[in-house]
């Protein structure tokens, strides 16, 4: 019975995930920008991805009236990323822009658990999915969604030390491990906040059943 019930909440949490939104609010200015920043033109195109967001999380707010928080943690990693570019022509500046950039978002990821929803339950809520209600009236609702968000903030965090680390190496390696070690780092936290929670309501269901 349990594992029928979390194989159901899983399917109705990846069914019901804001796709749509991430895709609109996050993905495409992020990918319009890299392919700015590529191209040489990262302050154009930096201001075309924050234009994007900007009309992105206005819509979302008057059709829907909700928050599209996938809008703002795009712009806040753009304009991130338009510093680091400012600094490139210095390598120390740019080496610790780059370390402050991660750094910031893991502070963010963090400072969020001090509120009653952390960051990525607040995603979680915008997508609507039809959880049972023994499940979200549970403090296992909110745990998962919590140890999510430390594992994000952790993981940012850490590239940002390790990157400062790096201090003495070749800055296009700094560069490179940036390049490749940021999107599969992001990839396996979208993969873990995706799968973890139902992981994470199968193993506790008997407690969450029980009350406790």
């Amino acid at each position: 019975m349990a594992d029928k019930e979390s194989a159901s909440t899983w399917k109705n949490l990846k069914e019901n995930f804001p796709w749509k939104d991430m895709f609109l609010g996050f993905l495409i200015p992020k990918v319009l920008f890299l392919y700015g920043a590529r191209h040489g033109a990262p302050f154009l195109w930096g201001a075309i991805s924050v234009v994007w967001c900007v009309g992105v999380f206005y819509l979302h707010q008057v059709r829907a009236h909700k928050v599209n928080f996938f809008a703002i943690f795009a712009v806040i990693m753009i304009m991130a990323r338009i510093i680091v570019v400012i600094a490139e022509k210095n390598p120390r500046m740019y080496l610790y822009v780059l370390a402050l950039d991660n750094l910031i978002v893991g502070i963010i990821f963090m400072a969020s658990l001090l509120f009653k929803r952390s960051l990525m339950q607040m995603f979680a809520d915008s997508a609507n999915a039809k959880i049972p209600q023994e499940i979200l009236s549970s403090a296992y609702y909110e745990g998962a969604w919590r140890i999510v968000t430390f594992a994000w903030a952790v993981v940012y965090i850490l590239f940002a030390l390790v990157l400062v680390l790096l201090k003495s190496c070749n800055l296009k390696i700094v560069g490179l491990i940036d390049m490749f070690a940021g999107w599969p780092l992001m990839i396996i936290l979208f993969l873990f906040t995706l799968k973890f929670p139902a992981w994470y309501w199968k193993n506790n269901y008997v407690k969450i059943k029980a009350g406790q």
